[in-house]
């Protein structure tokens, strides 16, 4: 059995603060709307446009933030299919591997079968705006599930 070393670097903590705030931010809207708290100012305020990301926004090569894990993704097909590579350094297979688009959110899902990694997974969103993917992974052999991130590089 390999053991999977973590590091903690810069980038993971910037990830974590982030996420944080994001989830917060959202913590704090589902508040107002189940409280029923609204802005009593005459100011009138517009809603965003939120825009669905092209889904070939996820097509490339994504660095691990904690680790030299390596995601690449060659093609999504819109039957939800995703044509990707799983590299630690050595190439992982892939059991399945399915991309999603909900309500605007670009969703990667990948399913690792190989020595040590039989059912591990990575549940991954795109987050728009951070050029990110950001999610758990399982590690089944441990039973384990961590919180990383992945930057595209460049």
């Amino acid at each position: 059995m390999r053991a999977i070393r973590i590091n903690t670097q810069p980038s993971l903590f910037l990830f974590v603060v982030i996420a944080i705030f994001v989830f917060s931010c959202d913590d704090r809207q589902e508040n107002k709307k189940t409280t029923g708290t609204e802005n009593s100012s005459s100011e009138t305020v517009s809603p965003q446009k939120v825009t669905t990301p092209d889904k070939n926004i996820l097509v490339g090569d994504w660095v691990r933030t904690d680790a030299p894990y390596q995601i690449k993704i060659t093609e999504l097909h819109d039957d939800g299919k995703v044509k990707v590579g799983y590299f630690n350094p050595k190439s992982i297979n892939i059991g399945n591997a399915t991309w999603t688009n909900e309500d605007g959110v670009l969703k990667v899902n990948i399913e690792l079968r190989d020595e040590n990694y039989p059912g591990s997974k990575y549940d991954l969103t795109y987050i728009q705006g951070q050029g990110m993917l950001a999610g758990n992974y399982f590690q089944a052999v441990e039973g384990v599930t961590y919180h990383v991130g992945f930057i595209k590089a460049k």
